[in-house]
């Protein structure tokens, strides 16, 4: 019988970004024969790192969906650990309480029943932190280029350099960038103050930005990405989204796909009523992503992966997507990177 998630558990917890404080939720769960407070001891049903658990989740917030979550896992002691937990980012400026719930369904198979929900009071918060083991068999293989970018819905980085889109606003922004390494759209500055925390096990990205600066990664290399359409040039090109059953899917171009537990994928949408006139900050964006994946699920020769979710069912009209990809492996000596995509979408 396959299992399903109960017995949730949630706290609310914070990561320090820089000086920026992101408020979260903690979640564990009963998972199988994994319980939430597992710790080192192997369960019965782990089945070396191939247990029947799920992969994908919904977490749903005061009574509505709001992130899809897909979870992987190393096969390696103690990695049940991960099969288990999520942390839900609510931004700098959070609710003071939330309610929330989860739910998992198999391969394509139905959604199962939605655990207990839990009531969170986010003025309880506590630091985040998690340790991670790694192996240097986890990072990602040598010898291909670096590293990706979002090829569905089209990137603006892709649009504007690689495949040299003739629209007006594209043109100028090859004008502007001084890089044309499309697939490595990263922030500067991260050799001095690495985006991976090793101590309490989590990505430290948002300390890099300074303001509209979100679609460059704050890289002068790449401003010509920062330009929008109030800026003179026209629009930035769009992808169009439409929903099939009740879902969005999402392609991503690797030129070298890491995988490891240290690695996520966060995706974000613009609030409601986004401007495409205004340039990209954190604070036009829902400080929630829509969407994260817990360490890859495919291989590192995948040169192409897709991303489903249903947490987008009813968005309509122009918004903006921002992925950033990145975590921290031995082959960086746990510095760490993250790579910046930015996608213009039109939903119907």
């Amino acid at each position: 019988m396959q299992p399903y998630p109960e017995d949730l558990r949630a706290d609310a917890t914070y990561r320090d970004d820089g000086e920026i404080k992101l408020e979260g939720i903690s979640l564990t769960w009963q998972i199988g024969q994994n319980a939430p407070d597992q710790g080192e001891t192997q369960p019965p049903d782990w089945n070396n790192g191939r247990p029947a658990y799920p992969h994908h989740y919904e977490v749903w917030l005061d009574g509505r969906p709001t992130q899809t979550v897909d979870v992987y896992w190393a096969t390696w002691y103690p990695h049940w650990q991960a099969a288990n937990r999520h942390w839900v980012c609510l931004g700098e400026t959070p609710a003071g309480q939330y309610r929330v719930k989860i739910r998992a369904r198999h391969a394509d198979g139905p959604w199962g029943p939605f655990t207990n929900e839990v009531t969170v009071d986010t003025s309880t918060s506590q630091p985040y932190k998690q340790f991670i083991p790694q192996r240097a068999a986890e990072s990602a293989e040598g010898g291909r280029e670096r590293h990706g970018s979002l090829e569905f819905p089209v990137s603006r980085a892709i649009r504007a350099i690689r495949d040299e889109d003739d629209a007006r606003i594209c043109q100028e922004a090859r004008r502007l960038n001084t890089s044309t390494t499309w697939q490595e759209v990263v922030p500067p500055g991260t050799v001095a103050d690495p985006p991976w925390n090793e101590e309490r096990g989590y990505l430290e990205y948002r300390k890099f930005f300074q303001g509209a600066d979100v679609a460059s990664a704050a890289n002068p290399a790449f401003k010509g990405l920062d330009l929008a359409g109030g800026d003179g040039h026209g629009d930035w090109p769009i992808s169009t989204l439409e929903a099939v059953d009740g879902r969005h899917t999402f392609t991503y171009n690797y030129r070298q796909n890491h995988m490891g537990p240290k690695w996520t994928h966060q995706w974000f949408i613009t609030k409601e009523g986004w401007d495409p006139a205004r340039r990209i900050s954190w604070d036009v964006l829902e400080p929630t992503p829509f969407m994260v994946e817990h360490h890859g699920g495919g291989t590192h020769g995948d040169q192409e992966l897709q991303y489903t979710t249903e947490a987008l069912v009813n968005r309509r009209g122009r918004h903006a997507i921002v992925n950033i990809w990145g975590g921290g492996d031995a082959g960086h000596d746990f510095a760490g990177e993250f790579f910046v995509s930015v996608a213009d979408v039109d939903f119907r």
